[in-house]
């Protein structure tokens, strides 16, 4: 029995059963319930399954059946469909008595911020152990001044405690992708990704434009007189040339609390 990689579902398998198994330890996920995005031939749940308390699997793939239905023999719910259009919520429901979930998956590189953001948004899910692109994990994990670090490393980390866990080479995948993979995994903060507009917002202007100061950003976003910026930029201790790149997720926080009252 051999399955084809298919293109559009951005699939690449992963054979190494060391790495699998370090995969599986690291996601902690010792009798507990776990979600499992994109299992393919069941690679990572050949692992997850024996030690998890109670598994779902989310597959688009239908061809990929016959490789699913030993695991499913043992326990495994699969749901075929898009994960992005499922009611995640009501499924924990169902499948997991709406108990606490763990996350595990080799994401498609072509979806991996909508997946991440569904499993934010998901206020069950307490962690996410995932391999995406190398690219991506490095700017979800980067710190003020490296050249990742962006709005989309200061709103994870306001959300969540990122951290990295190991690199894996595109040679270790089949079909062979054209990128290097990072596994990372996520551990929930106390607040969802649904609360805290204002503090989105502040942080996307911030960052609007790289290579303008953060006062060109906030002036151009927020349309305020420069002249009445400064007042505020004292009044934190900011230095009137500073970019965002140099700002520290704390600070963001700090920031966008005073933001809200300034304006």
């Amino acid at each position: 029995m051999e399955h084809k990689a298919k293109k559009k579902y951005g699939q690449n398998f992963l054979k190494d059963k060391n790495l699998l198994k370090k995969i599986i330890t690291k996601a902690e996920i010792e009798n507990k319930n776990v979600i499992e995005v994109g299992p393919g031939q069941g690679a990572l749940t050949q692992f997850a399954l024996p030690v998890s308390n109670k598994m779902v699997a989310y597959e688009i793939d239908k061809s990929l059946t016959p490789y699913l239905k030993p695991f499913v023999d043992q326990g495994l719910k699969v749901i075929f469909g898009d994960f992005l259009n499922t009611d995640l919520e009501k499924d924990i429901k169902e499948n997991f008595n709406n108990e606490d979930v763990h996350f595990i998956g080799n994401l498609p590189y072509y979806i991996t911020s909508p997946i991440i953001f569904k499993i934010l948004e998901t206020e069950k899910i307490k962690t996410a152990t995932i391999m995406i692109q190398k690219e991506v994990g490095d700017r979800l994990a980067s710190l003020p001044n490296q050249k990742t670090y962006n709005a989309l490393s200061v709103i994870i980390q306001h959300y969540t405690n990122v951290k990295k866990v190991m690199d894996v080479k595109r040679a270790m995948f089949f079909p062979q992708p054209k990128v290097d993979s990072i596994i990372i995994r996520i551990e929930k903060k106390d607040q969802n990704l649904g609360s805290d507009e204002d503090f989105k917002e502040f942080v996307k202007a911030s960052f609007l434009q790289k290579r303008k100061t953060l006062m060109n950003n906030l002036s151009t976003h927020y349309k305020v007189d420069k002249t009445a910026l400064q007042e505020f930029f004292v009044g934190n201790q900011l230095d009137l040339n500073i970019r965002a790149e140099q700002i520290s997720v704390t600070k963001f926080e700090e920031l966008a609390k005073n933001w809200v009252k300034f304006s």
